[in-house]
């Protein structure tokens, strides 16, 4: 099989960006065609059979058209009804379903609350049954369909008046922090999560499983040889609908980030399988692509970024620091800038806080400590109070040009910055740096990213970082 060969994504409509979404984070050089099955949506009334029938002539149709190396079934009802007679009629191509993040929540929240928002025909599969049986001694799982939800999101409906009553009504006892987890568990519902997000108890999480699944993804192409990891990556859409606003309903919905707060745990289990230098990569690649990215990563591996520590005696100082530090400030950031709070108080939105200027401010705010720590020792007392002779680095920076502003400079180098990731750059030290106060504040008030920076570098330095 050819790993040039694209990889299909299906689901009764267009509620599958959600996981073509997080398919294209995890596989950034595969091609992609995605197809809507929204003349026959929604699927979730239907019954089993006639889903199952569906679902498997539209993946023959696809198979003989496309010659996919692998199908993603996007859509929980589908996978519910399908996978079993999918697997089995591909028995040389991955097949991947998607299922709701139930043992998820229930790992997560223990003995709580876990509400699991559906379409009728994935709740009632003995497939769920099975994932319910599971978990039900870890937590309490309420089952609750929503049926008109799939049509307010394929309508494109993700955020008004009607849908907000809708979901007050469906949620109405558990708005008020009753359910400590809310699994969305078709692949439509992530679109509504801002409303959601809303009108939920802020200590509700919400859960879906696209992550999951893409990984799962990525997991299965690598046994079987068939990852591309180099290229431009691609997605054509396609739908069995004649109506063209469709497709560009997808390709609207692509770019709405589904959820509006991450999965932190999911994030920390990819952490752990993947090296601190992969994961930099990885994320580098995924987000920017502006011209010079490229040469400036290239410089980055030629230099002792990768190994240098953070700090000579405080945060991360052992070898590899600056790259782990740099990470966790990524995680801060993003996780801080998802706050709804955040945006709607501090006007953090909109394309100057895109997903490249947040990977861009906080993978590069600390370039300007490449080449400056050199190994040495310092004598420190040991708990008998006898001083011992320890491993520590020495800083010495030989082109002492500032801190902020050197990363800034050595950033455009090769690539350019806009206004806001420069000076967040510059002030990401914020009032602990040695400018003057009434400064630091003015450049936070006139561009937030840079406030928003110096408290994910704070956070990343004095709560997750320790000294040896």
């Amino acid at each position: 099989m050819d790993r040039n060969s694209p990889i299909v994504v299906f689901d009764s409509g267009v509620g599958g960006v959600s996981v073509l979404r997080s398919l294209i984070r995890e596989l950034p050089c595969e091609q992609f065609v995605y197809f809507g099955d929204s003349a026959n949506a929604p699927y979730g009334p239907r019954k089993t059979e006639e889903i199952r029938s569906l679902t498997l002539e539209n993946l023959a149709r696809l198979k003989e058209e496309w010659d996919f190396k692998a199908a993603v079934i996007a859509c929980n009802t589908a996978t519910s009804a399908a996978i079993a007679a999918l697997r089995a009629s591909y028995l040389t191509v991955p097949v991947i379903g998607i299922e709701p993040a139930l043992k998820l929540a229930a790992d997560r929240h223990p003995g709580g609350t876990v509400v699991v928002m559906a379409t009728e025909t994935t709740l009632r599969e003995e497939k769920f049954a099975a994932l319910t049986r599971r978990t039900e001694s870890r937590c309490q799982v309420v089952s609750l369909p929503c049926p008109q939800l799939v049509e307010f999101i394929e309508r494109g409906e993700t955020d008004s008046p009607a849908l907000e009553a809708y979901l007050r009504e469906m949620l109405g006892p558990y708005l008020q922090g009753q359910a400590a987890a809310l699994v969305l568990g078709c692949t439509h519902f992530p679109f509504a999560g801002g409303v959601l997000r809303r009108i939920m108890d802020p200590a509700t999480e919400l859960l879906d499983g696209s992550e999951g699944t893409a990984r799962n993804t990525r997991s299965q192409l690598a046994e079987r040889s068939l990852l591309r990891e180099t290229g431009e990556g691609s997605v054509r859409f396609l739908n069995s609908s004649p109506d063209p606003e469709l497709t560009e309903r997808c390709r609207q919905l692509l770019q709405v980030e589904p959820l509006p707060n991450p999965i932190e745990s999911e994030q920390a289990k990819r952490r752990i399988v993947m090296d601190p230098k992969e994961r930099f990569i990885a994320i580098f690649r995924q987000y920017i692509h502006r011209p010079g990215a490229e040469e400036l990563l290239q410089f980055l591996t030629e230099s002792d970024f990768f190994v240098a520590p953070a700090s000579a005696r405080y945060h991360s100082s052992t070898a590899g620091g600056l790259c782990q530090h740099s990470l966790n400030v990524f995680d801060c950031l993003r996780a801080y800038l998802a706050r709804p709070r955040v945006q709607q108080l501090y006007g953090l939105t909109g394309e100057n806080y895109g997903e490249e200027s947040i990977a861009i401010v906080s993978l590069l705010h600390d370039l300007c400590k490449i080449g400056c720590y050199r190994p040495g020792f310092r004598n420190v007392k040991d708990e008998r109070g006898v001083w011992q002779k320890v491993s520590t680095y020495n800083f010495e920076d030989d082109l002492p040009f500032g801190h902020g502003e050197k990363s800034v400079w050595m950033v455009m180098k090769y690539m350019d910055l806009t206004d806001h990731e420069a000076f967040a750059i510059r002030y990401h030290m914020g009032f602990s740096g040695e400018e003057d106060a009434r400064t630091v504040g003015q450049a936070m008030a006139k561009f937030p990213l840079a406030f928003a920076l110096n408290v994910a570098d704070s956070e990343a330095t004095y709560f997750l970082e320790t000294t040896p």
